[in-house]
């Protein structure tokens, strides 16, 4: 009889039992808060932000309260707190007009940024839209370097373009910032303004 308990001590299942309840109690150990809170990850600081909607345009986005925006006619601006990123949003044609407003784009800028090359062109996200891309690498006024990144997409109103001016080499930061921004970005319906 005591030859059959010892087996059952050892046999696979019960030692397999055993490794698996060890595993859950260290786990709990590890895992369980503790009372004194000195060693408690600091809460993430939640970043106030603004919305911005374009009814007019059929726009929606948000942006962190410390970029400056601006508006000019169609096109809203948004600049980062240290001005080494640009956002430029802009709806310049009625209808479904991607190809059109990309390669005016690509001209625009190269010329802009002379001399300039198209390092990137594919696809690309707008919040959940899909979208045609290009990136182009140049030089600015004071012959330093300057990256552009350009999507263009649309609804079934409206066009819609969006350039991102960086230098050469962007902040990890404001880049991080950026996605965040673009990945809020939706098309509506346009509607008009009211008198």
């Amino acid at each position: 009889m005591p030859d059959r308990f010892l087996d059952a001590l050892t046999g696979r299942r019960l030692g397999g039992a055993l490794f698996v309840l060890c595993g859950l109690i260290v786990a709990g150990v590890v895992l369980w808060p503790s009372d004194d809170g000195d060693d408690r990850a600091p809460k993430a600081k939640i970043q106030p932000v603004r919305l911005v909607s374009v009814p007019q345009l059929g726009l929606a986005f948000a942006h962190p309260s410390t970029w400056s925006r601006t508006t000019s006619g169609s096109v809203l601006r948004l600049r980062s707190p240290d001005g080494s990123a640009l956002l430029t949003f802009a709806s310049p044609l009625e209808g479904r007009q991607p190809a059109r407003v990309k390669d005016a784009l690509k001209e625009a800028l190269r010329k802009r940024y002379r001399p300039a090359k198209i390092v990137d062109d594919g696809k690309g996200k707008l919040g959940k839209h899909n979208v045609t891309t290009f990136e182009l690498e140049g030089s600015g006024d004071d012959d330093k370097g300057v990256r552009a990144l350009v999507f263009v997409g649309n609804s079934a109103y409206r066009t819609y373009a969006v350039t991102l001016l960086t230098p050469a080499n962007p902040s990890a930061k404001r880049l991080v910032e950026v996605q965040q921004i673009l990945a809020t970005v939706r098309f509506t319906k346009p509607q008009l303004a009211s008198k």
